[in-house]
């Protein structure tokens, strides 16, 4: 029997070639796509990331703005309530109410009082109304024993005064005694900040850049500045970024909110 030595020969054929060249080059192309600094590259795919960081510090810091406005949680239905809890009505009528006596809230919401007791389920409340000679601390939120609307927020702790003070609707305090009381919107209106091309590193609500912060007015579906009645605070703030150098400047996300008071 004669035995063949089967020889194997080895190598591309010119179509491996051709669909090997082809294959490197959709490669190389993807790569110039990913690492050139065009828009959508991989240097820049970060960005997205980065974006939702910034956006995301931004809406703390209106967060934080808007604590200041809705200093209480709103009343719930159902809901366990202690002596001292303190809530706001749900259709926000420019009062708050205290828990005078504990127990749970009714299935409905109360017809809320100015005066005397709210009966809400097992729960009374009263009206968060100014109490002479009474002890406040910086932060505590007060309205006038006939209420205009606006809540006055303590910026000086101290006793209260034997008589009512007369409380402003204007940028001026109200003194009370050992106690001095701002307007709830002209205090974030102070701590919100000047608009500026500038950053404060130490601003009460974090940091960002200022481009809107005034009182308006909606005219013909327009906003207008107003210096007359001042119950609509627009805030318009920007998001900060900083440069490889360390320096800041301002970023692409931008957050407006509106603050009003119930003038009624």
């Amino acid at each position: 029997m004669t035995c063949r030595k089967i020889i194997s020969q080895s190598g591309f054929t010119l179509i491996e070639i051709i669909a090997t060249i082809v294959m490197v080059s959709i490669f190389i192309a993807i790569m110039l796509t990913l690492f050139t600094d065009n828009k959508g590259s991989f240097i820049k795919s970060s960005d997205a990331l980065r974006n939702i960081f910034r956006s995301n510090d931004l809406s703390k810091v209106m967060a934080n703005i808007n604590s200041d406005y809705i200093p209480y949680p709103k009343w719930k239905a159902s809901t366990s309530y202690a002596a001292g809890n303190k809530v706001l009505p749900v259709g926000m009528n420019g009062r708050f109410y205290i828990c005078w006596t504990g127990g749970t809230s009714g299935t409905s919401e109360p017809q809320w009082r100015d005066s005397g007791d709210t009966l809400d389920g097992s729960v009374t409340w009263k009206a968060g109304i100014w109490i002479k000679t009474q002890p406040y601390a910086v932060g505590d939120i007060v309205i006038p024993t006939n209420p205009n609307g606006h809540f006055y927020r303590c910026i000086t702790a101290g006793q209260s005064g034997p008589t009512e003070p007369t409380w402003p609707l204007t940028d001026i305090t109200a003194t009370d005694s050992a106690v001095t009381w701002k307007e709830l919107l002209f205090y974030i209106k102070q701590q919100v900040g000047t608009p500026d091309t500038s950053i404060s590193k130490n601003n009460s609500y974090g940091q960002y850049y200022v481009l809107e912060n005034r009182f308006v007015i909606f005219v013909s579906n327009a906003i207008q500045t107003t210096s007359a009645k001042q119950n609509v605070l627009e805030v318009k703030i920007q998001s900060v970024e900083k440069n490889s150098d360390g320096t800041y400047s301002q970023g692409e996300q931008i957050l407006t909110a509106l603050f009003t008071a119930n003038e009624n």
